[in-house]
C-alpha cells in the first residue's frame, strides 16, 4: 500500500478534528402537556368547542341541572345558545333592600324612580339545549373560572372605558359602587357571547330600548307609579306576552322584568321570542307562580321616596355603626364606610 501524501495526511486531521469538536444537537423538549379544561375535551360534542377568545377550550363554569332540588352540576363546555334573557330591575323596590348601593342615593330624582334599568344580558339554553346540555345557561366562559371568587384577578374585569356613557342611565349599577355591576355581569354572562365588553355593553341598552314605551318602559308601568296594574295588562303591555316574565316580592310588589330574545348566528339579540321554560318556571317568573292562578293578580309598583336610599340609622340589614371614614369601619371589624354613611361588608371593585 501507497504511504499517504502529507497533504492527504493534514485534510484528515483536520477533518478529524472538526469532528471531535462538533456539538451534538440539544435534545428535543418534551412536549407541552395539554392544558387542563373544566372539562375533557374529548367528552365535549364537535359543535360545543367555539372559538372563544382565540382559544378553542371555551368552558362553563356552572351549569345547573334540570331537576331544581339537585345541587349544582359540573361544568360543561361551551355550547352555541339559543336565546338571550335581558333582566331589568325596578329600582325602588330593589333599593329597599340594598340602601348601600350607589345607584339608590337620591332614587326619587333619577331616571330609575320611573324606568326599569339594566341588571344583565344573559345568554339562555332555549328548551330543547337545556334538554341536551341538562343546563339552563351557560356562565363564565372562555376560561374564567377564577372569576367567580371574591379574590377575583384584576383580569376579569372589563376596563371601564368600555362601558358606554348612557350606562349611567340606563344602567346605573355598571358604573357605581365602583363598576360593580360591570365587573360582575361581564366575566359571568358578557363571557359566553362572543362580544367584546364595549359591544356586550351596547348590546344591553340595546336590547332595552327595543321595548315598548318610553325608553323600554311601557306606560302600563309609568302610568302606574305608586299603584298597581294587573299582571295580565302588565304582560300585554310588552307586545309579546309570552317573551315577558315578573318577578314580585312576597307583597307583589314589582321587582324584576325578564325578556326574552333569541340569538341570531352571529350570538347578538334578536328578535322575541317564547321565553324557555327555565325562565318562566323560576323566581324570574314569580309574580306568575306555579299554580293555575296567578300569584299576584294585581302588581304593585312602587314609588321611589327619600327614605329609599341609603339611611342614617344604619338599622338596615348589613349596615354597621354610622361612619365618617373607612378607618372607623376597620377598627371595628368592618369592610370601609358606604355612601350611606354606614359602615359595610360589602367591598369596593
Amino acid at each position: 500500500m501507497r504511504p499517504m501524501s502529507r497533504l492527504a495526511l493534514w485534510a484528515c486531521l483536520v477533518i478529524a478534528q472538526g469532528c471531535r469538536s462538533h456539538h451534538e444537537p440539544p435534545p428535543a423538549p418534551p412536549p407541552t402537556p395539554p392544558t387542563a379544561t373544566a372539562r375533557p375535551l374529548q367528552l365535549a360534542k364537535p359543535e360545543a368547542l367555539e372559538l372563544e377568545f382565540g382559544r378553542a377550550q371555551a368552558t362553563a363554569c356552572n351549569c345547573f341541572k334540570a331537576d331544581a332540588s339537585a345541587k349544582e352540576g359540573g361544568a360543561c363546555a361551551t355550547p352555541r345558545f339559543g336565546a338571550y334573557l335581558l333582566a331589568l330591575t325596578w329600582a325602588p323596590t330593589f333599593c329597599r333592600s340594598h340602601p348601600d348601593k350607589e345607584e339608590c342615593g337620591h332614587l326619587e330624582e333619577s331616571f330609575g324612580a320611573t324606568h326599569l334599568t339594566i341588571h344583565g344580558l344573559w345568554p339562555q339554553f332555549n328548551d330543547e339545549e337545556a334538554r341536551e346540555f341538562n343546563c339552563t345557561y351557560p356562565a363564565y366562559c372562555g376560561g374564567l373560572c377564577e372569576c367567580r371568587g371574591s379574590n377575583a384577578p384584576a383580569k376579569c374585569f372589563p376596563d371601564p372605558a368600555t362601558i358606554p356613557p348612557a350606562m349611567g342611565t340606563y344602567g346605573p349599577g355598571f358604573v357605581t359602587d365602583n363598576f360593580f355591576l360591570a365587573n360582575h355581569e361581564w366575566p359571568k354572562h358578557g363571557s359566553c357571547t362572543g362580544m367584546d365588553a364595549r359591544t356586550y355593553f351596547q348590546s344591553n341598552i340595546d336590547a332595552l330600548l327595543s321595548l315598548p314605551g318610553d325608553q323600554g318602559t311601557p306606560a302600563a308601568i309609568t302610568d302606574n307609579v305608586g299603584g298597581s296594574v294587573a299582571l295580565e295588562n302588565l304582560r300585554a303591555a310588552f307586545g309579546q306576552a309570552d317573551s315577558v316574565a315578573f318577578a314580585c316580592d312576597p307583597k307583589c310588589n314589582l321587582v324584576e322584568v325578564g325578556v326574552c330574545f333569541l340569538a341570531d348566528e352571529q350570538r347578538r339579540p334578536a328578535a322575541r321570542m317564547t321565553c324557555p321554560k327555565s325562565v318562566t318556571g323560576g323566581n324570574t317568573n314569580s309574580c306568575v307562580g306555579n299554580g293555575s292562578q296567578p300569584r299576584c293578580p294585581m302588581v304593585k309598583i312602587q314609588a321611589a321616596t327619600s327614605d329609599i336610599g341609603p339611611t342614617p340609622s344604619c338599622a338596615n340589614p348589613g349596615q354597621g355603626p354610622a361612619c365618617t371614614n373607612d378607618q372607623l369601619c376597620q377598627n371595628q371589624g368592618w369592610v370601609r364606610c358606604a355612601r350611606s354613611g354606614c359602615c359595610t361588608t360589602v367591598p369596593k371593585r
